[in-house]
């Protein structure tokens, strides 16, 4: 018995000119989205490490409040704010130079600082301000008794977006407060 030959195991195979082309673009194509898929999976680990990192902060500088004195808190002002208002209201920035927690943070996580501005606003709640000035030229005509302290972390991103967390809490003369995180 004899094996007959086909014309297609005599035939020279190969690709031609075309076949290669189509099959380069589609490889060129393939990679080129490959690389934007790997660009926007690094964009969003840099995002959500460091939002991960802001809310490690915002929960830190809250504990850190709670471990204060009434007197602590309720002397936070800020410098920039004529003293008839008693810097109710005003921003302070914090920095490792002022604020003891963000300076330790800063100790474990050394680009925190550079990454990062974080501030502090005071606010009296209770009672409220009057808008017009007593005859010593102060607003309030008996110490705070319960202060609103927000705290508040911006950040640029890898595409140069900012981004900002904010935690609040209310403190007490007394010592009750609530905290409420908003992102």
């Amino acid at each position: 018995m004899t094996l007959r030959q086909t014309p297609f195991a005599t035939a020279n195979q190969g690709f031609t000119i075309m076949e290669v082309a189509l099959a380069s673009t589609v490889l060129a194509l393939t990679l080129v989205g490959m690389i934007g898929v790997v660009e926007s999976g690094s964009q969003m680990l840099d995002l959500s490490r460091k939002q991960t990192i802001a809310s490690q902060i915002l929960h830190g500088e809250i504990d850190q409040l709670r471990l204060q004195s009434w007197q602590t808190i309720s002397g936070y002002t800020s410098a920039n704010v004529a003293s008839t208002t008693f810097g109710y209201g005003a921003s302070t920035s914090l920095t490792t130079g002022n604020d003891t927690f963000f300076a330790i943070y800063n100790t474990m996580y050394p680009n925190a600082q550079r990454i990062f501005t974080l501030t502090r606003t005071v606010a009296c709640i209770q009672p409220s301000a009057n808008p017009n000035l007593n005859s010593t030229g102060i607003h309030y005509s008996t110490p705070p008794l319960l202060l609103q302290v927000t705290f508040t972390i911006t950040w640029n991103g890898v595409t140069g977006r900012p981004y900002s967390r904010t935690a609040t809490t209310f403190v007490g003369f007394n010592g009750i407060y609530q905290i409420f995180q908003r992102s």
